[in-house]
């Protein structure tokens, strides 16, 4: 009995040492490993590339502007689609629903595309967020030991990063938020990490949505701080018909 007490004792002691001075250590191990101080100072990001899905190749280009801008180009069959967010309203332009005229994009659907306009990433200044992050411990992914991190934002959304307790970089994501009144579950698993100009980023994504494959995004370049027109982000007026007097 004092063999049993006295373990758990020493486990729960070692449990509040990890959750109580672990995740700021590992935190600041990550910012370093992918070059966070060089990153809060880059102004306009430009990444391009391909998304495979279905065995159907697709170019894309997203461009990121900060304060928090986000827009995002994919060609498809010819044709041009279009996801854009200006800051506080997003629009999309889907020529394949027979029009070429910007339809804005319902609220709770913008947070995907909010997210994603947010250079950072979330773990930076997580307290200024109001996000609950905890440093959940440590486990085996694929034969990785890795640091899972949990954050709960204020409207209840979940994010948990899967970090490579020895190379420090992320290999899994995964968002649980609700849209439209059900449950969403997405998955990134981050592979292929390269170093761009003193920052390190992943060039292979496998996104997952609801445990399937939603598709496989190829990088092939990332540029940062080119020209970027804030307009690119403003939701296009509406066409108006022609009149003929």
């Amino acid at each position: 009995m004092k063999k049993v007490t006295f373990l758990t004792l020493g486990l729960f002691m070692g449990s509040c040492f990890l959750y109580g001075q672990g995740l700021d250590e590992v935190l600041q191990q990550y910012f370093k490993t992918i070059g966070q101080e060089k990153l809060v100072t880059i102004q306009t990001m430009t990444m391009k590339g391909k998304s495979v899905q279905m065995g159907m190749e697709t170019p894309f280009t997203t461009i990121i502007k900060r304060p928090g801008n986000f827009r995002l180009e994919v060609d498809i069959q010819g044709q041009t689609m279009i996801q854009a967010f200006d800051g506080e309203k997003g629009w999309m332009i889907a020529p394949w629903t027979g029009t070429t005229d910007a339809q804005e994009i319902p609220a709770d659907q913008t947070r995907f595309m909010k997210w994603q306009a947010d250079m950072d990433g979330f773990l930076y200044n997580y307290k200024e967020r109001g996000l609950t992050t905890e440093l959940i411990g440590k486990e085996d992914l694929e034969g990785t030991q890795v640091f899972k991190i949990q954050q709960t934002s204020q409207e209840g959304d979940i994010f948990t990063y899967y970090l490579d307790a020895e190379n420090f970089v992320i290999l899994k994501s995964e968002i649980i938020t609700k849209m439209m009144g059900s449950e969403i579950r997405q998955e990134g698993y981050n592979s292929n990490f390269r170093e761009v100009e003193g920052m390190i980023f992943p060039f292979s994504i496998e996104n997952k949505t609801q445990g399937q494959i939603a598709n496989q995004v190829v990088v092939d370049t990332i540029l940062f701080n080119q020209e970027v027109n804030d307009s690119i982000f403003i939701m296009p007026i509406k066409k108006l018909p022609e009149t003929h007097d």
